[in-house]
This record gives C-alpha cells, sequence and structure tokens, in this order.
C-alpha cells in the first residue's frame, strides 16, 4: 500500500458521475472514533447525499466542506499530473495501479485538512504513507492519515498505489474534511483475470 501525494484533479471531467463508483459515508461522532464498519450500499449512499447537502445548505463559518466526490481510478505521469481518470469501484490488484477519489469542496483555492482512514479486509504486507506520520489499528488493518491537501479550482484528491501484499478483497476509505462528517467510499480489490490457454 503506497500513499501518493496530492494530485492535480480533473475534477470537472468526472463531476457527479456516480455510474458504479460508489460515494459513501457514515457518521461517527469525531474523526477518531473507531474504524467506520462499511454499511449497506443504499445506506452510505443516503448518508453521503446527507453530507453533501449539509454542506451545500450550511457549510460551517470558514471551514471546508465536501460537496461532492467520486472514486476511481487514476492514470498518472511520472510527476503525479493526472493523464485519466475512471470512475470504478473495482480496483485491479496490479503493482502500482493508481486510485483514490476526487472531492469538490465548498471552496475554489487555498489548503484544507482532511483525515483519511483506509479499512483493508486483511493485514497488508506493509503501510507505505509516503513520508507522511500515520497511525494503524492494533491489528494493522486500518491506517490513518492526517494531510493537508490544495484545492485546485474547488476541488481535492488521494490517491494510493497498489503494492506487493496489499490483500484482495473489499476496502473502504473515509475522507474527514475540516470538521465535516465523513465521506466514505467503498470498493474491491480484485485480481485480474487471467488470459485462459488456447485449446488445440
Amino acid at each position: 500500500m503506497k500513499y501518493r501525494r496530492q494530485l492535480l484533479v480533473l475534477f470537472a471531467a468526472v463531476a457527479c458521475v456516480h455510474a458504479e463508483a460508489q460515494t459513501t459515508s457514515a457518521s461517527p461522532n469525531k474523526p477518531n472514533d473507531a474504524a467506520i464498519p462499511a454499511a449497506p450500499h443504499e445506506s452510505i449512499a443516503a448518508s453521503n447525499a446527507a453530507v453533501f447537502k449539509a454542506c451545500a445548505a450550511a457549510p460551517k463559518a470558514g471551514k471546508a466542506c465536501p460537496l461532492d466526490a467520486v472514486f476511481g481510478l487514476f492514470k498518472l505521469a511520472s510527476n503525479n499530473d493526472v493523464l485519466d481518470f475512471k470512475a470504478s469501484n473495482t480496483v485491479p490488484r496490479v503493482v502500482e495501479q493508481n486510485y483514490g477519489w476526487t472531492m469538490k469542496v465548498n471552496r475554489k483555492a487555498g489548503k484544507v485538512r482532511v483525515l483519511e482512514r483506509m479499512t483493508l479486509p486483511e493485514t497488508p504486507k506493509s503501510w507505505g504513507a509516503g513520508g507522511q506520520p500515520f497511525g494503524t489499528s492494533a491489528d494493522r488493518k486500518t491506517i490513518s492519515l492526517d494531510v493537508t491537501l490544495t484545492i485546485y479550482n474547488g476541488s481535492i484528491s488521494k490517491s494510493w498505489d497498489v503494492a506487493d501484499g496489499d490483500p484482495a478483497g473489499h476496502y473502504v476509505i473515509s475522507a474527514f474534511v475540516e470538521d465535516s462528517a465523513p465521506v466514505q467510499f467503498e470498493f474491491d480489490v480484485i485480481d485480474p483475470r487471467r488470459p485462459t490457454a488456447a485449446k488445440h
């Protein structure tokens, strides 16, 4: 599991396209509450929608909050510029496959503090946080990062790379923007289909 630093995002190109790319949320009281269990798709999507609606209706004074978000696959240049983004709720378990989220926020520029938690189905071989300080749960299935992201044209983003030893299965990312309730992304890391041998 390797963390990738801030991306330049083409959020407008994927704005609000949630076709099968689930944006989901849960609602603990504080960002340092226990890991958030996955909820059924419908309740998670509804909870996320409530987070977005609350931000649009009554943002906290001076604080950034999420207006929309999408999860998917990134194709990055060597300098981390985004070459392509595809909304998806599955990630091929291929070393260095980039995946993550983009989020529209209620500010056009500046910096924003984000607490991100990722929970895996089992302990990975190693956690890589790109030099950022991080914490893990006692069972080492959950990593927490407290990062400051730059807002570009009203959007922020965060990506990870599949690393050798990352488990296949169901993953959950929770992103807490400033003091807002979290936005949650559920996805599955899957082994790519192997070509079948041609029959002679």
